[in-house]
């Protein structure tokens, strides 16, 4: 009897582990999904005092997309830096008008850097 009553018990454990260890094989990222990382910068407004233009951007693998909320009373322009490998550096621009929120895309990848620009014109 004691021999029965230990082998159920090791059956059951073994049923219990067993049942933990399913869901961390499921739970295994698939290849399929990519991280992309998101950029956040603001600038001060001229006026009103206080208030701000903010923009956030991803780096996507073909494109970037430009997100921009501007509480500001003029229009601002953003700038885009790009260095693609083996070709020269170039500039992509677009101006956020004043008091609007938005989105850009624009046709290339990975820009290194992004500026606020005080001025309203690229």
């Amino acid at each position: 009897m004691k021999s029965r009553n230990f082998v159920l018990a090791v059956v059951g454990a073994g049923l219990a582990l067993g049942g933990l260890a399913a869901p961390a094989a499921s739970a295994a990222p698939s290849d399929d999904v990519s991280v992309q990382a998101v950029h956040r910068k603001s600038a001060k407004c001229t006026s009103p005092s206080g208030k701000k233009i903010n923009i956030s951007w991803g780096d996507g693998s073909t494109s970037t997309t430009v997100y921009y909320n501007n509480h500001c009373n003029q229009k601002r322009a953003i700038e885009l830096l790009f260095r693609p490998a083996g070709e020269f550096p170039f500039t992509r621009c677009f101006v956020a008008p004043a008091g609007e929120k938005g989105d850009k895309k624009i046709g290339d990848a990975k820009p290194v850097e992004v500026n606020i620009l005080s001025r309203g014109t690229c």
